[in-house]
């Protein structure tokens, strides 16, 4: 783990209302759960209200349950201690999905390869989720990737429109 800003580890959340959010994760511990005052709140029903903590310390970061009620899963795995948390692991807590991304340990990707761009402005947020956003801080940007595919795609329609239009010309007139 790195102590630059974009190569701190992050949890990503992959499904529920707070779909394709990230949150940075500082040192220290975070604590993950439904009452506001946590870290990471989110708003499901089978949440805690103190769920789970995530811990950055000594380059590691380590995954903890709080002896909530449905359980912290690791991995498809529940967990009834701490778990050292690695680059792309699934963390489940309720019915909400997390990936945990280090991206300075990260395999797939080398470090700067990929340009991250706001491919457009974020929705403005909900009454719902203004509070889990004061919590939790900006979410990080959307990926780009830079193709434009608009002008090819209409050069490409028109002249299957103008062939069309011959053929039925050519079938009706002779």
């Amino acid at each position: 783990m790195s102590d630059e800003l974009n190569l701190l580890p992050l949890l990503m959340v992959v499904n529920g209302p707070l779909r394709g959010a990230s949150f940075r994760l500082r040192p220290g511990t975070r604590r993950i759960g439904r009452e506001e005052g946590v870290d990471i709140v989110i708003d499901d029903r089978k949440v805690s209200r103190r769920h789970a903590t995530v811990e950055l310390a000594d380059g590691r970061a380590v995954l903890t349950d709080c002896g909530s009620t449905n359980g912290t899963w690791h991995n498809d795995q529940r967990i009834s201690q701490f778990r050292e948390l690695r680059d792309g692991d699934r963390i489940r807590v309720g019915n909400v999905e997390l990936r945990f991304f280090d991206p300075s340990a990260a395999l797939t990707d080398p470090v700067g390869a990929i340009r991250y761009t706001q491919a457009y402005p974020p929705p403005p947020l909900r009454a719902v989720d203004q509070p889990a956003a004061a919590a939790l801080g900006a979410p990080t940007q959307m990926m780009s990737t830079g193709r434009r595919s608009g002008p090819l795609l209409w050069i490409f329609g028109g002249g299957a429109v103008l062939a069309g239009w011959v053929a039925w010309a050519y079938l009706v007139l002779n």
